[in-house]
């Protein structure tokens, strides 16, 4: 009897977990099927043809794809580089620049700490700031960069030639009535000649 009842219960739970997995693959299949309408439908809305998605473990197509997102990120402007890559180019970018302004090792390693302490402060955000050649992948100039023979000090100079608000504005009217203005004029008249009799 003992028998009897654990071989149905181990039937019992077999079916129970049977059930479940039907229900599992069915869910799948119906959310495969969901996706294929929303496909369906936005291939019709845009009218570009459904590009299908093949999984594979294949490595080489991962490389392929690897390859292709880093050199899509590379073609990107200055501004929409990430902080490493940044930080790459501002290293290769002072190896030129102490070529060509034929700076000792001592000056290259403070312009690079320089740059990197700018990028951290935001000051090489703007793509003003740095002339990114972004075909090349290379900084061709740091417009602002000035360096100090005297100190020894690099400094990124405010090369932007702002017009200040209090020019643009337009010149404000007196409110007063012609009676207070004559009274103010009277006034000061008098004070004038009352200090003029003190002298």
């Amino acid at each position: 009897m003992e028998e009897l009842d654990i071989y149905s219960s181990t039937i019992e739970e077999n079916s129970i977990q049977n059930k479940i997995e039907e229900n599992d693959v069915y869910n799948k299949i119906e959310e495969c099927q969901e996706l294929k309408n929303i496909k369906y439908k936005t291939m019709l809305l845009n009218g570009n043809p459904i590009q299908e998605t093949k999984s594979s473990n294949d490595l080489s197509n991962l490389e392929k794809f690897l390859e292709n997102e880093k050199n899509n990120n590379q073609n990107e402007p200055w501004c929409k580089l990430n902080k490493t890559i940044k930080t790459r180019k501002l290293i290769d970018f002072v190896e030129v620049y102490k070529n060509d302004k034929k700076l000792d090792k001592e000056e290259s390693e403070l312009l690079l700490i320089f740059l990197k302490d700018s990028l951290d402060r935001k000051k090489l955000q703007r793509v003003k700031d740095v002339i990114y050649d972004k075909i090349i992948g290379t900084i061709k100039e740091i417009p602002a960069l000035h360096y100090i023979k005297n100190s020894k000090r690099f400094t990124l100079k405010n090369i932007d030639k702002r017009i200040s608000t209090v020019k643009s504005l337009s010149v404000k009217k007196s409110n007063g009535t012609i009676k207070n203005t004559l009274t103010n004029i009277v006034k000061q008249e008098n004070d004038s000649s009352c200090s003029d009799n003190e002298i």
